[in-house]
């Protein structure tokens, strides 16, 4: 006997209904999503940190390599030459040691257009006296003075986890652990010890024979931030600011930097502008401060001091818990802004005979 079967009948809709997600779900995915994103973007984040800390390392060891070049040709590292003044009284900054170093750092062609007889006026608050406006990568000029080197960007000046300024600089030339440019018997009216005892001394060469500490125990160069460039915002971290007085001394330095610094105080928001002007304010710091100090960088002087003025100029950067430098040997290293405050003076030293050891 045939049974026949009644035929199933089908629901046209259900495979659709299947087929669907529903909104729990699709809530639950965005949230592993979610989940995983919050866990890889910090790895990604500090593998790219990484990346432009070694890239700012590679550039500072090439500033070294390119020292003992102009040694090799010179006899000594390069000079920043001295500010000075015009008929009419006023002070005209230096010329970097960044200048000299062009040739062996592939800028011949820029080194041969600097007007060394002119560096311009460079007074805290405002721009080289060559610039007018800067603003969006552009630069106005109200005078053609230096103005190709101050146009230019040297990718090797400028450490890739900073702002990009173009033509900036964030390499500094090691002066000294003192606020000023003149050491004892220089007949100035501030002869502080710490003062001049750096690997760059303003006015002269420094020879490798002067290294009385060994070049392997006194840093070259280090980092420094570029100002913020809004003159009407004081931004601590990256700006300094200013009072009318007098900074003799490391330690009036640090507390009148600690003590000082208020929203609305007098700052400089141009520091770093170009790596040609020798000065506090663009290619020199000092080791008043350690490391990303959280005291603020201040100097004395205000506006008629040409090229900053005497002050705490601290090394500072972007990298997670130190700085970098470069010995004057040609090595390198990070150095933790925890560093012991006497080891990180003594490495600013060409000739202390201070006791330095493995300890930073």
């Amino acid at each position: 006997m045939n049974v026949r079967l009644a035929p199933r009948l089908v629901d046209p809709d259900a495979a659709a209904r299947r087929a669907a997600v529903s909104a729990v779900e699709v809530l639950v995915s965005l949230a592993v999503i979610s989940l995983l994103l919050a866990l890889l973007l910090p790895g990604i984040q500090r593998s790219r940190e990484r990346a432009r800390n070694a890239q700012c390392n590679h550039h500072l060891r090439q500033l070294a390599v390119a020292c003992q070049n102009h040694i090799a040709s010179h006899r000594s590292f390069p000079e920043t030459s001295t500010r000075w003044r015009d008929r009419r009284g006023v002070f005209h900054a230096s010329l970097s040691p960044h200048v000299r170093l062009l040739p062996y750092l592939e800028g011949d062609t820029v080194y041969e257009t600097v007007e060394w007889s002119h560096g311009g006026r460079d007074n805290p608050g405002s721009l080289p006296d060559s610039f007018l406006a800067i603003g969006n990568g552009v630069i106005v000029f109200s005078r053609p003075v230096n103005e190709t080197p101050l146009t230019t960007t040297i990718p090797v000046f400028l450490c890739p986890s900073d702002i990009q300024r173009p033509a900036g600089n964030n390499y500094r030339a090691c002066m000294g652990y003192g606020p000023g440019i003149f050491g004892p018997n220089s007949g100035a009216i501030c002869q502080y010890p710490g003062n001049a005892s750096g690997a760059f001394v303003n006015g002269r060469p420094v020879r490798p024979a002067e290294f009385r500490d060994g070049l392997s125990n006194t840093v070259l160069f280090s980092e420094q931030l570029i100002g913020d460039g809004d003159p009407q915002r004081y931004t601590p971290w990256t700006d300094a600011f200013y009072f009318e007085g007098n900074l003799c001394t490391a330690d009036d330095a640090r507390q009148r930097c600690a003590q000082f610094a208020t929203v609305n105080a007098q700052h400089d928001s141009f520091r770093g502008t170009t790596w040609l002007l020798g000065g506090w304010r663009h290619t020199w710091y000092n080791h008043v401060l350690t490391p990303n100090s959280h005291v603020p960088d201040c100097s004395a002087g205000g506006e008629g001091m040409g090229g900053g003025g005497n002050g705490a100029y601290a090394a500072r950067s972007y990298h997670e818990g130190g700085v970098n430098v470069v010995m004057a040997d040609g090595s390198s290293r990070f150095v933790s802004e925890n560093v012991n405050p006497a080891i990180w003076q003594a490495l600013a030293t060409r000739s202390g005979k201070e006791s330095i050891g493995d300890s930073f």
